[in-house]
């Protein structure tokens, strides 16, 4: 994958906080999963089907994030 460096630091912000707004909801959808899980661990094969989705997205957004920076890491730092 190819770095890409942006001039405009409009664009650079846009950037940035979509990979934050990413990385934020996907870290909440995520922990949110676990404390489901940890509060109804009784019933917790009933409940894997609801909470397997819910952790894949978390995991599919943060590494969403992850890879804007990489692709955009002047905009990551501004």
């Amino acid at each position: 994958m190819k770095n890409i460096n942006i001039q405009d630091p409009k664009k650079a912000r846009h950037v940035s906080i979509a990979s934050k707004s990413l990385l934020y909801s996907g870290v909440l959808i995520l922990i949110t999963a676990v404390i489901l899980m940890i509060t109804h661990f009784a019933q917790a094969d009933a409940i894997v089907s609801m909470w397997l989705p819910f952790m894949l997205a978390g995991v599919f957004l943060v590494i969403m994030s992850q890879m804007i920076t990489w692709k955009y890491p002047r905009a990551h730092n501004q």
